[in-house]
């Protein structure tokens, strides 16, 4: 699934009409491969996943998403990126507790932009917190982001959620959100487990005694091994820190991903692929097509594993401020308009996209 939106003034100078587009990909009869594309940029990393695309051979049971316009327009092809953004490439990751949770299964709890500028070979991560306040588009609510997911699902099942979260953090960030992943808790466990673990560069302590009951967590300072049910503990907790400080580990967590599948020579380890995919195709959705692997297989495989220019916006960096609104705390733009958010996401590469 691909999408354009063209606004009225964009429309005026083009000559037709504002628009949401919305490309609907039918399901492939051959392997899976926009599945190995999902692996590449969750679990992976950029660096390592554009080579195990070329690993064939077997199908797996992956999510084909059926996203109907909530405008009711006629599909279209379009590029794989805005050609306003064409050296740059921009995926977003949704973590969720899964479809089955009582407690809020379809709030995005993690949204973090794994940016990668084609041309200069560089990667950046951009952490959204959850409680961003904002008017949803297509659906006009005003929401916290982390509620885009539910709401499109409640407006189109199976696919609605995907599209309405992917407008929702372009309408926070203003850059062109190209891809779109949600995945759930057991996947994020299980497939650290398939790793053997990582060792997580923690930057400060951290002790977590308030959010799960009678749970008492915690993590020393420095390099730490951590299992699949100790990095969901330690990238969920914020009760005793915050939001933001969240954010900053699941960042953490995602580079120790990236460097224990590099240390492993996971290229090298047919049966931990497949046992990866096969974790990954009951518990991810996403909106990666077939007929982009070619351009993404080029795009990964030429990313090194330099360290990614980071950005969680929060309070502290003067981008956000909080407020409580009906009791509920949430977090609007310090600027009134988002407008300085998204000049530090467009320029988080050192160069606005209209320079380049």
């Amino acid at each position: 699934m691909a999408f354009d939106i063209v606004s009225p003034k964009e429309a005026q100078e083009q000559g037709r009409a504002p628009r949401v587009v919305i490309e609907m990909k039918p399901r492939s009869a051959g392997p899976r491969w926009w599945l190995r594309i999902v692996t590449l940029f969750l679990f992976i990393g950029v660096a390592v996943f554009g080579f195990l695309t070329v690993k064939a051979g077997t199908t797996f049971s992956v999510v084909s998403e059926r996203v109907t316009s909530f405008l009711g327009v006629e599909p279209s092809r379009l590029p794989l990126s805005d050609p306003r953004e064409k050296d740059r490439i921009d995926f977003l990751l949704l973590g969720l507790r899964g479809e089955g949770d009582p407690h809020g299964g379809l709030l995005t709890d993690t949204m973090m932009v794994v940016s990668i500028h084609t041309t200069r070979d560089e990667v950046a991560l951009i952490s959204l917190p959850r409680d961003t306040y904002l008017t949803i588009p297509i659906v006009q609510q005003r929401a916290k982001i982390n509620e885009a997911f539910a709401i499109g699902e409640q407006q189109q099942p199976q696919g609605g959620g995907l599209f309405l979260a992917k407008l929702a953090a372009q309408e926070v960030l203003g850059i062109n959100i190209d891809y779109v992943a949600a995945v759930d808790f057991t996947a994020f466990k299980e497939a650290i487990d398939l790793l053997g673990g990582i060792e997580v560069d923690v930057a400060k302590p951290l002790r977590e005694t308030q959010q799960w009951g009678g749970i008492d967590f915690s993590v020393p300072a420095g390099r730490q091994h951590m299992d699949g049910d100790t990095a969901l503990f330690y990238v969920r907790s914020r009760f005793t820190t915050s939001d933001f400080d969240r954010a900053r580990r699941q960042q953490e967590v995602v580079l120790a991903v990236r460097n224990k599948a590099l240390s492993l020579g996971f290229l090298g380890n047919p049966a931990k692929i497949a046992g990866i995919f096969d974790i990954l195709g009951r518990h991810v959705r996403t909106d990666v097509a077939t007929e982009d692997i070619p351009q993404l297989y080029t795009i990964a495989s030429q990313v090194g594993g330099a360290a990614p220019r980071q950005l969680v916006i929060d309070t502290g960096s003067g981008l956000l401020r909080s407020t409580t609104l009906n009791g509920s705390y949430v977090l609007l733009p310090a600027d009134g308009t988002f407008e300085t958010i998204r000049e530090r996401a467009r320029n988080i590469f050192g160069v606005s996209p209209a320079s380049e």
